[in-house]
């Protein structure tokens, strides 16, 4: 199915990101959206299921992100179906990346991915994000980590913070209330050793809603007592 729209996949992804994306890459995308679709009957992955949506809100809504990734390690932090770190590993093949997420079928489905994709440098670690972030294998690991629709940003600074390294960039995708979760967040930065970089806003047409980006720069190590135990942040943020 997604073949047929292999031309707007190359030219949206121009039009968005300035990358020219090879044959290759896009039957890649082509392959992703038809296991998406497939697998979503019996997973419920996304809500979007129109091609030409899922391209824009789903693919090129992750692939706008790339311009602000740093080094070669990534963390996806929540990924659900896989956004934004596959799309980010079919347009940036050398990143190394990580998807996290809490939910095994998933992950299951994003191997089969993965797989089918034959995708290098990329895994599935099923965790919260509180134990992953406790995980001395990747605390202070990461060059960049990205969270898109996963929580406020108080909440995700405690998920992503202590699996940054030092001077290590979070990439938190937003909408319409970026600035007020940014104006929330003052004190978990200062706790957590983050200063911001900025929201950068943009729009990708009149069928998508709102979009901005918030970045964050580590600044010094993360305190060990962070992450809390699970569920912990989400009830009692640092605010």
């Amino acid at each position: 199915m997604f073949s047929e729209y292999s031309t707007l996949i190359k030219g949206l992804t121009y039009n968005h990101t300035g990358y020219e994306l090879t044959e290759s890459q896009v039957n890649q995308f082509c392959l992703f959206g038809d296991l998406l679709l497939e697998w979503n009957q019996k997973l419920n992955l996304t809500r979007i299921t129109d091609p030409q949506e899922v391209i824009l809100k789903h693919f090129i809504d992750s692939m706008v992100l790339a311009k602000y990734i740093q080094g070669e390690h990534f963390a996806d932090l929540g990924t659900g179906a896989g956004f934004p770190g596959i799309p980010l590993k079919i347009l940036l093949p050398e990143l190394s990346v990580v998807l996290v997420d809490s939910l095994k079928k998933r992950l299951d489905f994003l191997d089969i991915v993965i797989k089918t994709l034959k995708l290098n440098k990329i895994v599935t670690n099923h965790a919260r994000a509180e134990d992953f972030g406790r995980n001395q294998q990747y605390r202070g690991f990461f060059d960049s980590v990205c969270s898109r629709a996963v929580a406020r940003l108080p909440i995700l600074l405690e998920y992503a913070m202590p699996i940054l390294k030092v001077n290590g960039r979070f990439i938190a995708a937003k909408g319409l209330n970026a600035d007020q979760e940014l104006a929330e967040s003052k004190n978990a930065l200062l706790v957590l050793n983050g200063k911001p970089e900025g929201i950068e806003k943009y729009n990708l047409g009149h069928s998508a809603e709102h979009r901005a980006v918030i970045l964050i720069r580590k600044v010094g190590k993360t305190p060990s007592q962070y992450p809390r135990k699970a569920g912990t942040p989400s009830k009692n943020p640092i605010i």
